[in-house]
């Protein structure tokens, strides 16, 4: 395990328990539904102990975790999924194939056939299919913006080799996330976690002064903020302006995304100690709860909106 691995697992381990420090009562967990073949293409589905029972048709949030992509496992995240279960929603949390199994965009397949799975699991619970909404953290995030990329930018999938996604968007929520790559790598080097784990998940051997990054067959792919364009879903976006990892990516996101689309809502902290992934620290973080709710009423909204053409 080279040092990349063993900082995010270490956040992982570390934040296992602080991160699933509250629970909802009510929420039945269907574990490990297979949604490919590869045994990390497995979700957990939440929802209300009664919601299945009666007929009518819920939105359902895709959630997909965090890791700096190389890490992560959706075990991390029950809390924040009883959350938005625990708000009237299905949640389908997900596991995606890792480095050295896949690249970066190997993830971003996994994260499609799951999204697209959604419409197998409408056959055995009540999900609303004109409500489907996508959400991760920090790498997570970065992924769901790509899966909107992909969803409006058929050139770009194709560039890419990802499945087509089949499925309509409702509404993106995106919490302390990476949407300009290069960026990140360039220019916080992190004991030189962050470069090193570019090279794992690029699958290419960076220098070590990342001189030969534009090289990179996919280089002008990596960013999913460059793609945004004014065939985009709403979104829901929050960043901690302090972010150790993520510092000044949700702002220029959210710049993008208001340059191209008029539906964008916005929540920020300060504060050192309301740092990377605040928003998961449920049961010690007063603005975690601020920022969960505003996505819920994020949501809320959406779902008073006429459903999207297909």
């Amino acid at each position: 395990m080279n040092k990349s691995e063993l900082v995010f697992k270490a956040i992982d381990v570390l934040g296992h328990a602080p991160q699933n420090a509250k629970s909802f009562d009510g929420i039945t967990c269907i574990k490990d539904i297979a949604y490919g073949e590869a045994d990390l293409q497995k979700g957990d589905l939440y929802f209300k102990n009664d919601v299945n029972k009666s007929g009518e048709k819920k939105p359902i949030v895709l959630y997909i975790h965090g890791g700096g992509f190389i890490k992560g496992d959706k075990k991390h995240r029950v809390t924040v999924s009883e959350y938005y279960a625990n708000e009237d929603c299905f949640v389908f949390s997900i596991n995606y194939r890792l480095p050295p199994e896949v690249d970066i965009f190997g993830q971003i397949s996994d994260c499609v056939s799951a999204l697209n799975y959604i419409e197998n699991l409408s056959e055995s619970y009540n999900i609303d299919l004109d409500n489907i909404f996508i959400t991760g953290d920090s790498s997570g995030s970065c992924q769901t913006t790509f899966l909107a990329a992909i969803k409006y930018d058929d050139e770009l999938r194709k560039k890419l080799g990802c499945p087509e996604v089949k499925v309509n968007i409702k509404g993106l929520m995106l919490m302390s996330g990476i949407y300009d790559v290069e960026a990140l790598v360039k220019h916080i080097k992190l004991f030189g976690v962050i470069p090193q784990t570019a090279g794992m998940i690029l699958n290419f051997k960076l220098k070590s002064d990342l001189s030969n990054l534009s090289e990179y067959e996919f280089y002008d792919c990596m960013s999913p903020s460059k793609f945004v364009n004014e065939k985009w879903c709403p979104v829901f976006i929050s960043w901690a302006e302090d972010d150790i990892f993520c510092k000044g990516q949700g702002e220029a996101m959210t710049a993008a995304l208001k340059k191209n689309i008029e539906n964008v809502s916005t929540y920020s902290v300060k504060g050192l100690l309301n740092n990377h992934c605040y928003h998961l620290f449920l049961k010690s973080n007063k603005y975690a709860e601020e920022c969960m709710q505003k996505s819920a009423d994020f949501i809320k909204e959406m779902l008073s909106k006429t459903p999207v053409e297909k």
